[in-house]
């Protein structure tokens, strides 16, 4: 009687899952990070993504100092500039957004510095929070 071929078996490293228990003696105090973080402000959050970014932040106002009032009506310029001062934050701004971002200045300018900023946020800012609205609104000239 011919013998059969025995299989090689591979050693699997095995990776170690939580198991229920585990996830539940973690309890309270480790989700409440995870929560806390779910629940920050844009405003916060842009706070966080610009810590340790100060010479780049003073870059970025040197440059906006140099921006003629010209250069400051022409949209593409403008959106150019959103490039790069995002380039030297180091943020990764996804193409919509910088798309969104030209549209509600077009809207904004248009008739001049009477934009109403809530208007402007109903339409292109749909996950802006009650605090950073009231940040931004700090910025914008009173009518």
């Amino acid at each position: 009687m011919a013998k059969k071929p025995v299989k090689k078996r591979t050693v699997r490293a095995r990776v170690k899952r939580p198991d229920a228990s585990a996830a539940q003696s973690a309890g309270p105090a480790d989700a409440a990070p995870v929560q806390a973080r779910a629940r920050q402000s844009g405003l916060e959050t842009l706070k966080q993504n610009l810590a340790g970014k100060r010479k780049a932040i003073f870059e970025i106002l040197d440059d906006v100092k140099k921006v003629t009032p010209e250069q400051w009506q022409d949209p593409n310029q403008v959106e150019q500039l959103a490039r790069q001062f995002a380039n030297k934050l180091g943020l990764p701004v996804p193409e919509q957004r910088l798309k969104q971002f030209v549209n509600a200045y077009k809207e904004a300018t248009k008739n001049g510095p009477n934009a109403n900023v809530d208007d402007l946020v109903q339409k292109y800012g749909q996950h802006v929070d009650d605090k950073t609205l009231k940040e931004i609104k700090k910025f914008v000239p009173k009518t």
